[in-house]
Order: structure tokens, then sequence, then C-alpha cells
């Protein structure tokens, strides 16, 4: 694999190599989350001094997306090194999402998220994205990067930060997928299928298991001194009856009736929802909670990179058919 490897190697925005003599690359981002790598290879001398802790990794093969060295190991006997790290979304985890906010537009409540917590974070984040992403969702007190997981989730849109590497510039970009299924429209490219040879491995997979469709949660708790009453709310698809019922139960106490927020100026005050927005705020933590209790379909395959070609023909978070 050595021969063919592409992997330029960047130290605080500057490029200082390529690393050598790899044995296997595992190279996966990600539509809605981190995305992650792996890279075994030599432990050369060249290697050791490269591949370091915060070492940026770009591979042209996937124009624009960069990664960052998380977790570095060494195995003397064998004289290999394991290399891991994620994209580089993964530096607004670095960064605390401060106080608490109820999103209703994923795309525009991301970039705010983000921009107001940067903090001299070496990201750029554009002022607007130009599309709207429904849903309802709390923020609170959470590192950038999983609350950008959370809204790209529910939003149904994807992110990754854009990498120039001329420059090592580093950019906020959000993504939203194409739907190629449609035969005959402008979008279209073709199929997978093992007909075709471009699909081999499939299978199938159905899962009920962890099932649920309404949910019931209580809020915070009142104390001595509180004047309010727990708040319960009941959630999903309240057509369902009879065995097709299926209740989660959610101990939404940690939503509090009192807050923080975070000023323009960087501070931080103190705040309280009213009964209406308290009751809203527990609502999404239920919703939330219920979302990851979906039945699921999976398809898992292998796509050769013929007919179809990635990059080109789709890219991550298009919809493509598959016979």
């Amino acid at each position: 694999m050595s021969d063919a490897l592409r992997l330029y190697v960047y130290h605080d925005g500057v490029r200082v190599g390529m690393a050598e003599s790899a044995d296997s690359l595992q190279w996966m981002p990600a539509f809605d989350d981190l995305g992650e790598f792996k890279l075994v290879c030599a432990a050369t001398e060249t290697n050791r001094a490269l591949l370091v802790l915060d070492a940026v990794l770009y591979n042209p093969d996937t124009p624009g997306l960069a990664a960052v060295v998380l977790a570095a190991e060494a195995d003397g006997d064998n004289h290999r090194m394991t290399v891991r790290g994620k994209f580089s979304l993964c530096l607004f985890k670095r960064r605390t999402a401060r106080g608490s906010r109820t999103i209703t537009d994923g795309a525009a409540g991301l970039l705010e998220v983000c921009r107001t917590n940067l903090r001299g974070l070496g990201v750029a984040v554009p002022d607007a994205v130009g599309f709207v992403a429904s849903c309802e969702e709390t923020v609170a007190w959470a590192d950038c990067a999983s609350a950008a997981v959370q809204l790209m989730q529910a939003g149904g849109f994807g992110g990754r930060v854009r990498f120039d590497p001329a420059t090592a510039a580093q950019t906020l970009e959000l993504l939203q997928g194409k739907d190629r299924s449609v035969p005959g429209t402008a979008l279209y490219n073709g199929y997978f299928s093992t007909r075709m040879q471009n699909l081999s491995g499939a299978v199938y997979t159905q899962d009920a298991s962890d099932y649920a469709n309404v949910v019931l949660c209580g809020g915070e708790e009142p104390g001595e001194n509180d004047s309010f009453t727990r708040y319960f709310c009941e959630l999903g698809d309240m057509t369902a009856s009879g065995n097709a019922r299926r209740e989660l139960w959610v101990d939404g106490s940690s939503v509090r009736h009192k807050y923080t927020v975070q000023n323009a100026d960087g501070t931080t005050s103190d705040a309280e929802y009213s009964e209406a927005e308290y009751q809203a705020a527990v609502q999404n933590y239920a919703r939330a909670a219920l979302k990851n209790h979906m039945s699921t379909r999976q398809l898992k395959c292998t796509a050769a990179n013929t007919n179809l070609i990635y990059g080109t023909d789709y890219e991550l978070g298009d919809l493509v058919p598959v016979r």
C-alpha cells in the first residue's frame, strides 16, 4: 500500500512531510458525525517525527478533508506504529457550548454554537448557510463537537471542517445530501447491485429490540422552597395502542428551571424558564431520548469504485439506489 498512499503531514499549519512505509490506512469520513482514521506504518525515524499528537493529516484522495492525530502507539518489537484520530470537526470538542439554548433550526443553531464559543480556535465559521434544518433540540453545556453532531443528526444535514492544503486554513462547512435515486433526473447516475458487479457482501438487518414509540418524561422535582410542581409529559405516536404501543420512561430531572446563558461579551448570567418554556425544554429532552430508541433497517455492504465513482457520481450524504 505504501507505493500508492499519499498522506501529507502538517504541524502548526506548516506542511512538514509525508508519511512513509504504510501497511494500511482506514480513512473513514462521516456525513453527520466526526469520522475517524487508523494508520499502521513502519516506525521509521521520519514517521516518529511526523506522526505526533495534534499533527494534521491530509489525504488528497478526499479533497478538502483533513484529520487530527489523537493517539499514537509504537510497537518496539515489530517496529510498527499505529496512529489513530478523527477528522477536523473534532477540534470543536476543545470548546464548551456555554449555557443552555433551545434550537429550532439545526443549521443556524450549529453555526451560532460554534461561532460564539470559538475563543481563538483556528477554524473559521461562516455567518449563515443557505438552508433551514428544522428540529427541536436543547443544547446545554456540551462540548461543541457533540452539539454539532446532535444538531446535524436531528436536522438531517452534514458538516465538516474544510481544509485548504495550500494554506492549512480550516473552515466549518455545512452540507446537504442530494437525492440521486430517481432515474431520468439530472442527479441520477446509476445504482449499486450485485448484477452490476459494484456491490458485494450485502447484509440486510431489521432490529426492533430497543424500539419505543411513546416517551413518558418527568422534569425537575421541586425542593422545599420551590413553588412549582413536577412536570410530566407523554409524547410520540399517540395513536399506538395495545401491543403496538411501546413505552419509554425518561428521567428529565436534569432539565432545570434555572439555567445559565452566555452573554454577547462572553460572560454568563443566570436565567429562569417561564413555565411554557420549561415544558418545551422537557419535551425536547424527551423527544431526543425517544430518537435513540427507533427501529432500524440497515444494509451493510462493500461498494466497488466502478460504474459509480465516489467523489464524482456521489458523495457522503447522497441518496443512491441499491437493487
